[in-house]
């Protein structure tokens, strides 16, 4: 990481930046998996020194001071300057939680606590990155039957090939086929799973409820035709690895009928024909009390005849998947949910959480 990075990092830390030197530090995080690691890495410590502080403050204001009495000065509040806070607390808060790109959700925590804002009480920690600078590959099994592996659909880790060069660092999966590497059918996509056991998660954010926010990078050569469509899911599930087999998509439906242990989140895009550029897919998910595992997956479009004998010729690729965890309020939005439907369905004489209840969970 440069001089520059690291000044753009300060700058946002001190509350000293400017407009354009925010936008393009949004941009440095947005292109290296490096300075992100860097921001948390200082975001974290910054705002455990900030809250440290503030305790150590507190302790030692005389009793007018605590009171606000004859004397008391109101300690300044940190400035953050630039576009984001621009407009508002209020509007600023929504823009940073909706905003899934740019600084993301260490950016959200910090800026709540230094509102005195009610919000998560600690940064988002990182719990799984995959950058694939590191062995080992993801296997070429279908969906793993254990936990933390990657695998799924014949894949290669390479480095910059074909005019595409990696998100960041060296290396990237490129897809290779529809199939698993031992299997012998016709599919149409090229896929990896990784399956993530979600106590450890709640262990690392410090609650039993936890939002996780799970992101990947796509490219690819454009082919014939129009362009590729890819895609991510998140499922936080009660069931087993062992048990998920071949069936996983059946979570979607499992999540309507068990919203008390499934929870879904998809999002589903066509890549450009550009392969200068990366496109970023992010999803959220708040894992439900009954949730025991999360399942993460990665979904590239595959075109038979098109993409036959691709391995020696440009193909499509995923790069820096990242999973961070944070912690959640899901008994506040749901109650605040809940109460609206109990009014709607008593005006239009449903019974509590009738037929609107499902379409809330989903």
């Amino acid at each position: 990481m440069n001089d520059r990075t690291n000044h753009l990092i300060d700058a946002w830390l001190d509350g000293t930046i400017d407009d354009l030197e925010l936008a393009e530090l949004e941009v440095a995080l947005l292109e290296s998996l490096d300075v992100r690691h860097e921001f948390w890495r200082r975001a974290s410590l910054h705002g455990m020194l900030h809250e440290a502080a503030k305790i150590e403050s507190a302790a030692g204001k005389s009793p007018d001071a605590a009171a606000g009495g004859p004397g008391f000065e109101s300690p300044a509040p940190r400035a953050f300057r630039g576009s984001w806070l621009r407009g508002g607390v209020a509007a600023s808060m929504v823009f940073l939680l909706l905003g899934g790109c740019g600084i993301g959700s260490v950016a959200t925590s910090l800026a709540f606590a230094y509102a005195g804002l009610r919000g998560p009480t600690r940064p988002a920690i990182v719990v799984h990155e995959e950058g694939f600078e590191r062995p080992p590959a993801p296997e070429q099994r279908h969906v793993p039957d254990r936990l933390d592996v990657w695998g799924g659909d014949e894949s290669v880790v390479v480095g910059p090939e074909h005019g595409i060069a990696p998100q960041s660092g060296a290396r990237m999966l490129k897809f290779l086929s529809a199939r698993p590497a031992a299997a012998n059918y016709e599919g149409y996509a090229s896929e990896i799973w990784r399956i993530i056991d979600l106590e450890s998660v709640r262990v690392a954010a410090g609650s039993r409820d936890v939002r996780i926010d799970f992101s990947a990078w796509f490219n690819g050569c454009p082919g014939q035709g129009e362009p590729r469509q890819c895609w991510i899911s998140a499922i936080a599930t009660d069931t087993h690895p062992r048990d998920l087999g071949h069936d996983w998509r059946v979570q979607f439906q499992a999540a309507q009928k068990n919203p008390g242990g499934v929870a879904t989140a998809q999002a589903r895009e066509r890549i450009d024909t550009d392969p200068a550029t990366w496109q970023r897919f992010s999803v959220t998910v708040t894992a439900p009390p009954g949730a025991r595992y999360l399942l993460l997956h990665c979904l590239t479009e595959y075109r038979p005849g098109q993409d036959d004998d691709v391995a020696d010729r440009c193909g499509q690729y995923v790069d820096d998947i990242d999973v961070a965890v944070s912690v959640a309020q899901p008994a506040v939005v749901t109650a605040t949910v809940h109460d609206r439907l109990d009014k709607h369905d008593e005006r239009h004489g449903h019974g509590k959480h009738g037929k609107h209840d499902m379409e809330v969970r989903r």
